[in-house]
């Protein structure tokens, strides 16, 4: 997949070249707070192949003690532009916001919704739901370890 994409308000562009790893939506706090919605929507992809654009205006803030994402932050519309997540070195996470994508067919479809106890609704749909820190990072980051591997699709 190759996608250029941007914040909600275009000021903070990124390009995508690369095959995404896995689709999920986040209903932690920190999720809900960033984002300004019940969940995040979130797409991955390697680190390698996710790249904001050079003149961009972004902060980059971690919201939560390391390891944590360390997110971009439009400085127009102060919203997620793009996330980094490195666990080890060469298994580096790209982590898009779904909708700052601009072609969704492109997509894959959710795989599970994360952090489900700290939902603000239900979510009425027939993904499976995953509470706990642990649990979670279980799940999520077996999926994807494993699609950077090559062992699974997204």
């Amino acid at each position: 997949m190759k996608q250029s994409g941007s914040c909600r308000c275009g000021a903070s562009k990124f390009l995508v070249n690369g095959e995404s790893l896995g689709r999920f939506f986040c209903h932690c706090t920190i999720c809900q707070s960033a984002y300004k919605r019940p969940f995040a929507d979130i797409t991955a992809f390697r680190a390698r192949d996710v790249e904001l654009a050079v003149d961009n205006k972004v902060r980059f803030k971690r919201l939560r003690p390391p390891p944590a994402v360390n997110r971009a932050f439009c400085a127009q519309c102060n919203l997620p532009v793009v996330g980094f997540l490195s666990s080890a070195p060469g298994l580096g996470l790209g982590l898009v916001p779904s909708g700052n994508l601009p072609d969704q067919g492109e997509l894959p479809d959710p795989f599970v919704h994360i952090f489900y106890e700290r939902r603000v609704a239900d979510v009425a749909d027939a993904i499976p739901k995953v509470n706990g820190y642990w649990r979670t990072e279980w799940i999520v980051g077996r999926r994807l370890v494993a699609a950077m591997l090559g062992l699974g699709r997204a």
